[in-house]
């Protein structure tokens, strides 16, 4: 375990995908550098608990900027934590299929149209759902987050056990108080996750839980991800051998160390059971919930603060946190250079 320095350049408060890529952009620059983390381990709520689908195609052009980036750097120097596995997104309303049709265009990701015979025949579990629409995304892929984690946290000054408190101005530029004390920096980064701005006395970010499960059943061979973006939205996935699912639960709640709902479980069945009939008996193997933090634009929320020259965000990823790592990392870190000059 690190000791707490008393000053450095830049403290960053959160030890998961946002604090660690941007501890590992700023130290391939030369920065330094310390990543603050309340637990005993890096990653122990959403980035730990994610489903690591490598999905390029979001909601709206700002957050597929970040995710087709980061990508992009996943399937390259990151690519011991990536599978190339493609991923097929499912609607059942062609208009919304024709809008992410053309975000892919926009931003030059290939994506081949498909029948729902043709998601049926990599998927043929999915029976009951409504697909009107789907596209298969090549380039998309699976995430081994746990790996990634450790690609952007090897070398770095890590601080267990340093639940940050307070932060104030101070010092260098900001102090920043810890369970295991005090330390000045030039530059405070928040990338706490749905605590964001717990410590600087800002507005909660909007915090959502979502359950997912292992199941005990053989995914088929080779398939990519599949997401349904529709009414009955969820997802399935290959993971070792089984079958990874989510019916996409989303229940707004305090900042938490989100615990599994036994009531999803039964939600999920009763979604299977209609969309899924093959998949609606199988056993859970594991059941695990994490949480996804927005902020009230639902924009992730980069860069500099308006009012606190010393304050940069990594905040408010919305559930691409691992998709879109390394590029927030990259834009973080371009945001905490301007600062520091």
């Amino acid at each position: 375990m690190s000791a707490l320095p008393a000053r450095i350049d830049v403290a960053i408060i959160g030890g998961g995908f946002a604090g660690c890529a941007t501890a590992w952009a700023l130290r391939a620059q030369g920065i330094d550098v310390v990543v603050l983390e309340r637990e005993d381990e890096l990653g122990r709520y959403a980035s730990g608990r994610g489903a690591g689908m490598g999905r390029q195609l979001a909601e709206d052009d700002t957050t597929t900027e970040l995710t087709v980036r980061g990508a992009e750097r996943l399937r390259g120097e990151l690519a011991d934590a990536w599978s190339p596995t493609g991923g097929i997104l499912s609607f059942d309303d062609a208009a919304e299929a024709e809008r992410y049709a053309a975000r892919a265009e926009r931003f030059g990701i290939p994506a081949t149209p498909l029948a729902r015979g043709e998601v049926l025949a990599r998927w043929p579990e999915v029976t009951g759902l409504a697909i009107e629409r789907a596209l298969l995304v090549p380039s998309d892929g699976l995430i081994d987050t746990r790996r990634l984690l450790a690609r952007f946290s090897a070398g770095a000054t890590i601080v267990l056990g340093a639940g940050a408190s307070v932060v104030e101005p101070g010092g260098l530029g900001a102090c920043v108080r810890t369970a295991r004390g005090a330390v000045e920096a030039r530059v405070v980064v928040d990338a706490s996750g749905a605590w964001a701005g717990a410590c600087t006395g800002d507005a909660p970010l909007a915090a959502v839980t979502r359950n997912l499960f292992l199941l005990e059943a053989a995914p088929p061979a080779a398939a990519p991800y599949l997401w349904h973006l529709g009414h009955d939205e969820m997802y399935v996935r290959a993971d070792g051998g089984h079958v990874l699912a989510s019916a996409c639960d989303a229940t707004r709640e305090p900042a938490t160390d989100a615990q599994p709902d036994p009531a999803r479980a039964k939600e999920l069945a009763a979604l299977l059971a209609r969309v899924a009939p093959p998949l609606a008996t199988a056993m859970h193997r594991e059941q695990r919930a994490c949480q996804r933090s927005f902020a009230p634009d639902r924009r992730m929320r980069l860069g500099r603060d308006r009012d606190r020259p010393w304050l940069v965000w990594a905040a408010a990823l919305g559930g691409h946190g691992a998709t879109a790592s390394a590029a927030v990392g990259e834009r973080v870190a371009a945001a905490v250079i301007e600062a520091l000059t």
